[in-house]
């Protein structure tokens, strides 16, 4: 099973989330965290402070011995092992593990109760965390064997009749009741119905977020954009860019990099554009699409941009197309590679509004150039970035 196929924090896996799922391991990390590398005998004496509620100087030296031993034999080194505590003969300390590095994981050491201990335990399966990934994604009940074949399809990458069996038993005989006893889902045997309960110290949002959505290092921080969306398939891509010549009232500004991106609609509309009134601009350094479209629009302002495209090398993708209306709504489009129809995949992000980043960034590329793009020569307009 690969841990990519679960939308977790990228720093997390399952030893880790094992060698949380005990709650005076997590004290020793508060402590580390807190005091930097210290002495065994110091940890020992933090944590009976800690369980017992005693003043530090109360604390004898028989109160730390038991706790001292089981940390030496039980819980230091499970947390060495998993590579989040480094231990020098009678010190130890914090390592710079990335998952200590990670604000989720942060909190995910403050619950600290045996009833956590349960949670962190059944989080550490892959198989649990997908469950409620996809019961949280569905919002309602579900049947057990739905339930059963959306877990396969997310960890296995299909939906084999034998495969969805397997994890269907195992989810009634082992997954489920271990989530039930968690609290974190309701599950009626014999009904066969399963829904999301939920954990108040657990973020619903770290089991949905995508690991591709955005950066791990950010997710606490970014808010998820209500102007921002990303479109996959030359079908989204291309209606959504004739959706924006639509759109124009004043400006339509074009890039292109294949011929055949820019279809006979797409032609329409951008005779449309013009007949409203609208000022239309477009790039590109494929003759056959400039000849196309002079022929069919000759009242467009064509120039062959200087650079190639911001072209990568050629196992990466390249940008294929950029739209721009009224310079306020922005489409940009990736070429990756060729389907199964013989038609290279298209990927493209595209955001609405003056102050919306990828519109801001894209107006300060381009910059004056906008302004004047049908009174230059066209050795200036060749010099337009992109």
């Amino acid at each position: 099973m690969s841990m990519g196929t679960t939308p977790w924090p990228d720093t997390v896996n399952n030893t880790v989330l094992e060698a949380l799922a005990n709650h005076r391991r997590r004290r020793v990390l508060r402590v580390l965290r807190n005091e930097g590398r210290t002495s065994l005998e110091d940890v020992a004496t933090r944590l009976v402070a800690q369980e017992t509620g005693m003043a530090l100087l109360e604390v004898t030296r028989s109160d730390v011995e038991e706790v001292l031993g089981e940390l030496a034999a039980v819980h230091l080194p499970r947390l060495t092992e998993v590579g989040l505590v480094d231990r020098q003969d009678r010190t130890v300390a914090s390592t710079e593990h990335p998952a200590l590095q990670d604000p989720k994981v942060e909190s995910l050491l403050e619950p600290d109760t045996p009833e956590w201990d349960t949670v962190l335990d059944c989080l550490a399966n892959e198989y649990r965390r997908v469950t409620l990934t996809t019961l949280i994604r569905n919002g309602r009940m579900m049947r057990r064997r739905q339930l059963a074949a959306e877990v396969t399809t997310m960890v296995h990458g299909d939906d084999d009749d034998d495969v969805v069996e397997r994890v269907l038993r195992d989810l009634h005989h082992c997954h489920l009741p271990k989530l039930a006893e968690a609290g974190l889902v309701w599950y009626d045997m014999d009904k066969e119905m399963v829904g999301y309960e939920g954990h108040p110290n657990l973020n619903d949002e770290w089991l949905v977020a995508d690991a591709e959505d955005t950066p791990r290092p950010i997710l606490s921080m970014a808010e998820q954009s209500k102007e921002m969306w990303t479109l996959h398939g030359r079908e989204n891509v291309t209606e959504r860019g004739r959706s924006l010549c639509e759109q124009a009232d004043d400006e339509l500004f074009m890039m292109f990099t294949l011929r055949d991106t820019v279809e006979t609609a797409c032609v329409r509309r951008i005779q449309d554009a013009i007949d409203r009134g609208v000022d239309v601009y477009l790039g590109t350094q494929n003759r056959q699409l400039r000849d196309l479209v002079r022929e069919h629009t000759p009242e467009v302002t064509i120039w062959e941009p200087q650079l190639d495209w911001l072209n990568l090398p050629p196992n990466h993708e390249k940008v294929g197309r950029l739209i721009m209306t009224d310079r306020e709504k922005i489409m940009v489009g990736t070429i990756g590679e060729d389907g199964p129809n013989g038609r290279p995949h298209e990927t493209a992000i595209t955001g609405e509004g003056v102050d919306n980043p990828l519109v801001m960034l894209l107006r300060e590329m381009l910059g004056s150039r906008l302004d004047h793009l049908d009174a230059q020569s066209e050795d200036f307009l060749e010099q337009i970035p992109l």
